[in-house]
């Protein structure tokens, strides 16, 4: 609509008088006025907080009576019981309330009210308790599914899911039993800190015993101490793995100081333990690493970037002399079969040339007969050198 056709509605409002208007609008139409020009043109001087209008005006319905509300839940109740007794669902909708039991309830309350003042009976319980009884027994029992197969065993919590028994196991480590080759004493939580130091003790002299582990044992500095002594005895052990214990880096240390020495240990696990190690410690770790040659595997997460790349540029060059050292020995293995093959000596060579006398007539001695190794090759080549005249005759 164009600015002059608004106009043109207005033009019909020019003539009406305002003051007629307002003195014909009744008490309540002016109030609703009031409010409405509040929103139109609300007051400066009003805080914007203050400016809405007030909704909550409405009739009061009387003081709270918690007696009155007591005794419709207890109807309420009541009512629920029998309709369960009777076998009818409860009714969760409200029925519609007639103008007869309005009456009622008002008269209800205004009785109550009158004898607000006298002691209240208690009541009996023991309608209520047969009914609650009744209630029960009524109800539908839950049946159990009848099972086919036999129920697990109960769970022991003591248990730690190793099933190594301890003290055998150290009693085999002890006698150097050629059958055991690895100990597994992992998460083990009722293992004593005493017990692994024994454990540790008797593997110095074992010769059998290629893998030692005991992660998650609560081992601590002695138990590492402990280890590191072994590993300077020991010339069996590959694999060791003390990963999610309580050693610090002292423990570390003395672990990592070991090795250089020993020449049999190829992987070597200790992360995620109690204590860090720090920085410090990782680069004296690295330093001493240098001079072992075997190591190939490392469980640790190094926390400084410098110490990592020096580390895996050690546990390479161990992996490459392994590998370097794997394909001599293939290739030694490999000349000695070659050699086997040309020593060996034919028989009817061996037999002709044992046939042959020496040029006076004699026959050839008895250690000659014997024909070791540098004197049949001799012999082979005379042969070679007499062929036409072993063919003419």
């Amino acid at each position: 609509m164009s600015c002059f056709g608004y106009r043109r509605e207005l033009s019909k409002y020019e003539d009406i008088d305002e003051d007629e208007l307002l003195a014909s609008l009744s008490a309540e139409e002016l109030a609703e006025l009031e409010k409405e020009l509040s929103d139109i043109d609300p007051d400066s001087n009003v805080p914007i907080g203050l400016r809405q209008r007030d909704q909550t005006d409405k009739t009061p319905t009387g003081t709270f009576s918690r007696e009155a509300l007591m005794k419709y839940w207890e109807n309420e109740t009541r009512r629920l019981l029998e309709d369960e007794l009777g076998g009818a669902s409860p009714k969760l909708v409200k029925e519609p309330v007639t103008e007869e039991e309005e009456d009622e309830e008002e008269e209800e309350e205004e009785e109550h009210q009158d004898n607000k003042a006298k002691p209240e009976p208690l009541m009996n319980s023991g309608p209520m308790t047969s009914r609650v009884e009744n209630l029960t027994l009524l109800k539908p029992q839950r049946v159990e599914p009848m099972r086919l197969t036999p129920p697990p065993p109960p769970v022991d919590p003591n248990t730690s899911g190793n099933p190594i028994v301890v003290d055998d196991a150290l009693q085999r480590v002890l006698r150097n039993d050629p059958e055991l080759t690895e100990v597994n004493l992992n998460n083990i939580d009722d293992i004593s800190q005493e017990t692994l130091v024994r454990f540790a003790e008797a593997l110095r002299s074992n010769t059998h015993v290629r893998t030692f582990s005991l992660a998650n044992t609560r081992a601590d500095d002695p138990v590492a101490l402990a280890i590191a002594k072994m590993l300077k005895q020991n010339s069996s052990i590959i694999s060791l793995n003390i990963e999610s214990n309580y050693v610090s880096g002292k423990g570390v240390m003395a672990l990592v100081q070991a090795l250089p020495g020993n020449n049999t240990l190829t992987e070597l696990r200790f992360h995620n333990q109690r204590h860090m190690c720090g920085g410090q410690v990782e680069m004296e770790m690295v330093k001493i690493l240098r001079e072992n040659y075997t190591l190939i595997k490392l469980g640790y997460q190094f926390n400084l970037p410098g110490p990592r790349m020096s580390m895996t540029g050690i546990l390479t060059r161990n992996q490459d002399r392994q590998r370097q050292k794997r394909l001599q020995e293939q290739k030694q293995q490999q000349q000695n079969q070659q050699g086997a093959q040309e020593g060996a000596v034919n028989r009817r060579t061996t037999a002709l040339v044992c046939s042959f006398t020496l040029s006076n007539g004699q026959p050839l001695p008895a250690s000659t007969n014997a024909c070791n190794t540098m004197t049949v090759f001799k012999l082979q080549i005379f042969v070679k050198s007499c062929k036409i005249f072993i063919v003419n005759c």
